[in-house]
């Protein structure tokens, strides 16, 4: 009877505490050009799927997938949800950041878009870029007695201007949302570790590549397809709320047939929340 009172006692204890792995992958998207990288005929769609399902995140994240890329993933992966509009026209056109979360681990709370620009709660051009629409999709889970946000963008890769202004925009987006929440953000910054920008969110949020557990810590993110050369490119970054404890962090490097699945790798963490 003693020792089933207390395990009745520690269990609150044990379950305020939950682990969760959390996945940001740029897919790159659907481009004809790629030859034998290309989605369908170089048939990369099921290289990524395989990725992604050896990894079993409880979350991911990804960039740059198109409508028809996410119908795929949706197809491939009936166990999660799958949330985030098109850059273009907050529906389906254009590129997405878009959150995937097990639909039997977690509650959908709440949710939403907004755009890397100066009216940020319409499709539009950031500052100076030139090239197109920049978007940060989010949701705000629930996980037993844990509530938390997931934030997932994809900076601009032109605009100076626009990489700065982009960073403190979704700080206060951040601060605006969840308040003083546990969040988690992650994507493609486009943008080095040392950028003021990216130094910016890690002023506020914890940079998980940071971990000790970062077993790869000089190795960068974006291969371009070049299986070749050195990884120095590291634009692919997962932050979170400083309370949050960061048990494993690894670049998944996996090359499928000799070629990379993507031309960015993805990174992969588990997290523990308290």
């Amino acid at each position: 009877m003693k020792q089933l009172l207390f395990i009745l006692c520690i269990l609150p204890a044990l379950t305020v505490a939950q682990n969760l792995s959390v996945m940001t992958y740029n897919i790159r998207y659907d481009n004809s050009y790629d030859g034998v990288n290309s989605w369908t005929e170089g048939n990369r769609k099921e290289k990524v799927f395989t990725i992604i399902n050896d990894a079993n995140p409880d979350i991911f994240g990804v960039q740059e997938a198109l409508a028809h890329q996410l119908k795929f993933l949706e197809e491939r992966f009936p166990s999660y949800q799958r949330e985030g509009v098109g850059r273009d026209d907050g529906k389906e056109a254009g590129e997405h950041s878009a959150i995937f979360f097990k639909k039997n681990r977690f509650v959908l709370l709440d949710k939403g878009n907004f755009w890397l620009s100066q009216t940020p709660d319409v499709p539009s051009l950031g500052w100076d870029a030139i090239c197109c629409n920049r978007i940060c999709s989010w949701v705000k889970l629930k996980d037993k007695k844990t509530i938390f946000w997931v934030f997932n963008l994809h900076f601009d890769h032109e605009g100076k201007v626009a990489q700065i202004q982009s960073a403190d925009l979704v700080l206060r987006k951040i601060k605006e949302i969840a308040k003083n929440g546990k969040v988690i953000l992650m994507g493609d910054f486009n943008l080095p570790t040392e950028h003021p920008a990216v130094q910016k969110i890690a002023s506020q949020l914890y940079d998980t590549q940071l971990s000790p557990t970062n077993k790869t810590p000089n190795m960068g993110t974006f291969n371009a397809f070049k299986t070749d050369e050195p990884l120095k490119g590291h634009i692919d970054f997962i932050f979170v709320q400083k309370s949050i404890k960061v048990k494993q962090y690894k670049i998944i490097e996996t090359r499928i047939d000799s070629l990379y699945p993507s031309d960015h790798l993805p990174v992969w963490v588990q997290l523990q929340l308290k």
